[in-house]
């Protein structure tokens, strides 16, 4: 069967009921975030998710009535991230064997207002590619992310790219007729039989808050 980034955009956009997928010749607007841009900014040095990041914290603080722990807001802004191209790279492959191109140039998004993880994506190229290529190119491109990340808290590397393969985890699962789900794992080295999560959250660290189902601090 042939696809379009167009067609690959309007399957996704009705596959999830939080995540919307447009195809775009161009990042759509000014409250849009250029993957290249971000990623561009923060390899030289720069913090461009400082706001991201303190938006959520504000929001824990206000809720939860304390100084929140940096690192919940560290954890969620790159677990959002990288499921930019986590999300649209499985869940194409998933259900079609084939990817939009979701290196950084190729990718922007918009964050919802107040929940702030990512809730529209742009495809800004026409190209698709096969799942081999699609996994490369996940990799490189959230590679780029997480080796440059700096929030002002650490996180190990195991935390960094357990998030990624977590996040690709959670999207090869989501389809219900995800044909292609058992191929696209095997090219992107995922084991969709793991229960238990690579990385934490910490959303465990506020207050009267438990771990979450999945996560690794609790033994399955």
């Amino acid at each position: 069967m042939n696809y379009t980034a167009g067609r690959l955009a309007d399957m996704l956009d009705g596959e999830v009921s939080w995540l919307s997928v447009r195809t775009a010749s161009a990042v759509p607007g000014p409250d849009w975030i250029s993957c290249a841009e971000l990623l561009g900014d923060q390899q030289a040095g720069g913090d461009p998710t400082y706001g991201w990041r303190k938006a959520l914290l504000d929001d824990y603080g206000r809720e939860y009535a304390i100084d929140p722990p940096l690192q919940v807001a560290a954890m969620f802004v790159l677990m959002w991230y990288v499921s930019v191209p986590a999300m649209v790279a499985g869940l194409a492959t998933a259900l079609t064997g084939v990817s939009p191109d979701v290196s950084p140039e190729s990718l922007a998004f918009r964050r919802h207002p107040t929940a702030h993880y990512p809730t529209e994506v742009a495809l800004l190229s026409d190209s698709l590619v096969p799942m081999a290529t699609a996994a490369q190119q996940v990799d490189e491109h959230t590679r780029a992310f997480t080796d440059s990340y700096r929030p002002g808290v650490k996180i190990s590397s195991r935390q960094k790219r357990g998030a990624v393969d977590d996040e690709l985890r959670g999207a090869l699962r989501l389809p219900e007729e995800a044909l292609q789900a058992a191929e696209a794992a095997e090219a992107f080295r995922i084991d969709l039989d793991q229960q238990v999560r690579t990385s934490c959250c910490f959303f465990y660290a506020l207050p009267n808050v438990k771990p979450c189902g999945g996560c690794p601090r609790i033994k399955a």
